[in-house]
């Protein structure tokens, strides 16, 4: 017994270990058996891009149909392609899940082991990663409360610190994207949106001033200016209401501030009031009435301070 142990030397387990080696190198049935599991992972990995590929086409044909079976209601198209968005986010993650757990099958390794670890240090880290929770929550409450859709414009947290104002461009459950006012990329981890402010689902409401002299007819300027409403309002597309004269606002610098009302579509108020304001300028002008610009009285006085 001792013989067999002494003849078995560390020098002949290495030569064994590494004759086995190259007897499993050289043999042909391991090769096949490897060729054969690598073949397998890639049909399994292109059969993974057909499908997200399928995926995302029967989720875009869904929302296609369902936005032409139905009355278009105002956002709903914004909406869709949000929910587009996130769907197709989700089919691909879960479809890649499964093929990598499938590939891993395929060479033998224990899936349902790893599958224990992941979980064990994911609950580890999930105690590291609590904002990347708080992300997602936020972002599926987001969507399940309809706040914003992609190409809303909004203004994120406007009683505290604002974070960000402009156009949404993309949206997840992790992070919203904002295009702002200088074309500026502002990323948004959903985790920090405690407001919203949406200026995208309900129509705009625009005052327009009008400085006049106080030497004009008041009633006679606004039974102008309703006529002119009344004739040409829907020469401006964008308006969704004949303009509303309020009357006289105030009285400033020798002037009086003719208010009058705008109703637009949403994030229209802007150019529509610029381009109602030129046309209100000319056709008044055309009545014989200006607009006024501030006077100021210039008085001589002597040195001693007497005028």
């Amino acid at each position: 017994m001792f013989s067999i142990l002494n003849n078995t030397t560390p020098e002949s387990v290495d030569l064994g270990f590494v004759q086995q080696i190259v007897e499993d190198v050289t043999n042909p049935e391991t090769w096949m058996v490897i060729g054969g599991r690598i073949l397998t992972a890639i049909v399994l990995i292109v059969a993974a891009l057909i499908l997200v590929t399928i995926a995302n086409r029967v989720i875009n044909n869904f929302f296609t149909y369902k936005s032409k079976a139905k009355s278009k209601i105002r956002g709903s198209e914004k909406r869709n392609q949000t929910l587009i968005n996130v769907l197709q986010n989700a089919a691909t993650v879960v479809i890649w899940f499964v093929i990598i757990m499938m590939i891993l099958e395929t060479f033998n390794l224990p899936v349902r082991t790893l599958l224990a670890g992941a979980g064990v240090v994911g609950l580890a880290v999930g105690f590291g990663a609590q904002s990347l929770v708080k992300d997602m929550i936020t972002g599926f409450f987001i969507i399940l409360e309809n706040q914003f859709d992609k190409g809303d414009f909004v203004r994120i947290n406007s009683t505290g610190t604002t974070i960000g104002e402009g156009e949404v461009i993309a949206f997840s459950l992790r992070s919203t994207k904002i295009q702002g006012w200088e074309g500026e990329l502002i990323v948004v981890p959903n985790g920090s949106i405690s407001e919203v402010v949406n200026f995208s689902r309900y129509n705009a409401i625009s005052m327009l001033d009008i400085n006049l002299s106080l030497e004009e007819d008041l009633d006679q300027v606004e039974a102008t200016l309703s006529k002119y409403f009344e004739e040409n309002w829907r020469n401006e597309e964008t308006l969704v209401s004949m303009p509303e004269v309020l009357g006289l606002q105030g009285i400033e610098n020798g002037e009086a501030i003719m208010r009058i009302m705008l109703e637009t579509e949403p994030m229209e108020h802007f150019g529509a009031t610029r381009r109602m304001r030129k046309r209100i300028k000319n056709h008044l002008a055309t009545k014989g009435i200006y607009i006024s610009v501030p006077k100021m009285d210039i008085q001589d006085f002597d040195v001693a301070g007497n005028e």
